[in-house]
Order: structure tokens, then C-alpha cells, then sequence
């Protein structure tokens, strides 16, 4: 039987990196975006340069931060594939108008920013888990991100998000414990990753003026790596990370930390004493 994966924001930058790193033969990736034709697109090259199928990967329109798309989405997912064994909620964005002094954002463009990052991740989450509950197995994968454990000054909604995000997946991976749900909850920093929307970034104006070490970062080449995002998936999926559950990892380090051996309490965020 295929492992089922479903990758929201399959379209976006590190949503197609995930995408081509976690498919293979014994696989099904089920692609959840807003546009049609470009999930399309993505699927049919990726069928094309991995020499795949319709066995292997298909796409669901939806709008992650619309609770009636969402469900609309995870019905028809049920509905075609027998098990869900991994969802990750990579839905964010990053938008211009909400950087700035918090005071000087406009009001509707800080919520929004909020709204496109822990509402969709709250709202995968539960269609997820409602999916996979009858099956008592499977993951959960939110993305943090800058701000989730260090200040993001000028980008004070998406930080604020990250951090919620971070918090809210160990409480689900809490609730799942109690309620005697066979499934974990997790959430990581993939880093920066170059991509076309990172690149788009740097050189905009309002990241050149409230965030300058960002161009340095990618013109000295010391970026972060898809793989190791897709190592920790893989590892989360292989079931060794169970006992973890809830915990925030950044991909940059796990490679370290799982040979070293990971220190459960160094991958929770709490407030220093």
C-alpha cells in the first residue's frame, strides 16, 4: 500500500521543493493549491521528469483559509485515497504590506498576514486529524519560521503567527495524547530556502529597507537546504520522532541533533526563568 502524502501550497516555493523531494514510486502526494492549472502543471512535469503516473501523484483546489474549501478538499481526499499518512500544512506567506513599525501597518493588512498563516495551518490541522482519526495513525506537519523563536522586528504579524503556530501544534499533539489519538503533531523551520518567491523577497524594496542581512545571506551562498527539510519529514514518517511529538525543530540543525541525540526539552519553546 502507498504512503499517502498531502502538501498544501504545493505550488509556492518550498511547497514544490517538498513536493520533488518526497515523491517516489511507493507514494501517492496529493498537491492542494489555489489554482487549478497550476497544480496542473506541477503535477504533469513532475509525472514527466520522474517517469510516474496518476498512481503517484493528483491535486485539490482549495483555498486553505476557507474553512468550506478546506473541508470540501479533505472530503474529496478521503473519499480517493484509502489512508492519509502525512499532511503538511506549508501554506504562508510573507506580505509586503504587512512589514513595517507595527503602528504603521495597516490594520486589515497585519490580521490578514496572521490569518494566511495560523488560520490555515489551524484549519489543515483539523481537516487532517478528521481524516485520519478511524485509521489511529498518521502526522501532522505545521511550518514555523522566522519569528517563532527569535523577534522579527518590521514583520511583527508573521512572527507573532509562527510563534502561534509553534504553540498550537504542540497543544494539538497535547489533545491528541488525551484523547487517545494515534497521531503526532509537528512543527519546523525549513530556513531560507532560495526559491522564486525568496528571491522576489530580497530584492523588493521594503525587504531591502527592513530587511538588509537577508540579500547578504543569499549572496554568500550560505542558504538552507530543501533535504534537510525533506530528511526530517522522512524521519518524522519512519515513526522514530513519535515520542517527540509536539516539538519544533529547525530542519538546519536536525540532521546534528538526530545523530547526537535529541534533547526533548531543547525543541520546545518556553519562557526563560
Amino acid at each position: 500500500m502507498k504512503q499517502v502524502i498531502v502538501v498544501t501550497g504545493a505550488t509556492g516555493g518550498i511547497g514544490q521543493l517538498l513536493v520533488s523531494g518526497l515523491l517516489n514510486e511507493d507514494r501517492h502526494i496529493v498537491c492542494v493549491g489555489r489554482r487549478a492549472s497550476a497544480l496542473s502543471d506541477l503535477v504533469e512535469k513532475l509525472k514527466l521528469e520522474n517517469g510516474l503516473s496518476d498512481e503517484h501523484l493528483s491535486f485539490q483546489v482549495a483555498d486553505m483559509s476557507s474553512p468550506v474549501d478546506v473541508e470540501l478538499a479533505a472530503s474529496k481526499i478521503g473519499s480517493s485515497m484509502r489512508r492519509i499518512d502525512l499532511w503538511v500544512n506549508n501554506v504562508g506567506v510573507n506580505n509586503h504590506n504587512a512589514m513595517g513599525a507595527s503602528w504603521e501597518v495597516a490594520s486589515d493588512a497585519w490580521y490578514e498576514e496572521v490569518q494566511l498563516n495560523l488560520f490555515t495551518a489551524y484549519l489543515g490541522s483539523r481537516a487532517a486529524i478528521n481524516l485520519m482519526k478511524s485509521q489511529q495513525h498518521g502526522y501532522v506537519v505545521n511550518l514555523g519560521g522566522g519569528g517563532a523563536d527569535t523577534p522579527k522586528p518590521f514583520g511583527s504579524a508573521y512572527g507573532a503567527a509562527k510563534a502561534a503556530i509553534v504553540k498550537f501544534t504542540e497543544a494539538l499533539n497535547h489533545e491528541c495524547v488525551e484523547e487517545n489519538i494515534g497521531i503526532r503533531a509537528f512543527c519546523f523551520n525549513p530556513g531560507f530556502i532560495r526559491n522564486p518567491r525568496t528571491e522576489a523577497l530580497v530584492k523588493s524594496e521594503v525587504a531591502k529597507k527592513y530587511m538588509p542581512n537577508l540579500e547578504k545571506v543569499m549572496e554568500s551562498g550560505r542558504m538552507s537546504d530543501i533535504e534537510d527539510s525533506v530528511f526530517l519529514l522522512e524521519t518524522i514518517l519512519s515513526g522514530e520522532l513519535d515520542h517527540l511529538g509536539g516539538r519544533y525543530f529547525s530542519a538546519d540543525l536536525f540532521r546534528k541533533q538526530w545523530e547526537e541525540g535529541i534533547q526533548p526539552e531543547a525543541c520546545l519553546l518556553r519562557v526563560s526563568k
